[in-house]
């Protein structure tokens, strides 16, 4: 998968200081627990999936989460969020193989 790794990071396009907002998050990431051969017989266990997210706003942690392999491929995290000023929103995701993966947005008034 080309793409493996890519963070999108969707904020609504109206914000005002003080708002709680919806934060859409997703990770391109094939979250494999197996590897099948054409005829479907697996070929060896892989446990390649993202276990950990870690949101951070102005520096400060504002999320952690923790995940298990029954997450979908291509996952989508939402959550709130309360935004009293502009600054830096960073997304960060963590898979089992010890890779990690991070986005950041602007947010702004």
């Amino acid at each position: 998968m080309a793409d493996t790794g890519r963070v999108r990071i969707r904020l609504p396009s109206m914000i005002r200081p003080g708002e709680v907002i919806r934060v859409r998050t997703l990770i391109i990431h094939p979250m494999e627990t197996v590897q099948r051969d054409k005829q479907g017989n697996i070929i060896r266990r892989s446990y390649e999936f993202i276990h950990a997210v870690m949101v951070t706003y102005n520096g400060k942690e504002v999320m952690r989460g923790e995940t298990t392999q029954a997450v979908s491929q291509n996952p989508i995290f939402t959550f709130p969020l309360k935004v009293d000023r502009p600054g830096k929103l960073t997304v960060t995701f963590l898979d089992t193989t010890g890779k990690s993966y991070k986005e950041t947005a602007e947010i702004k008034f």
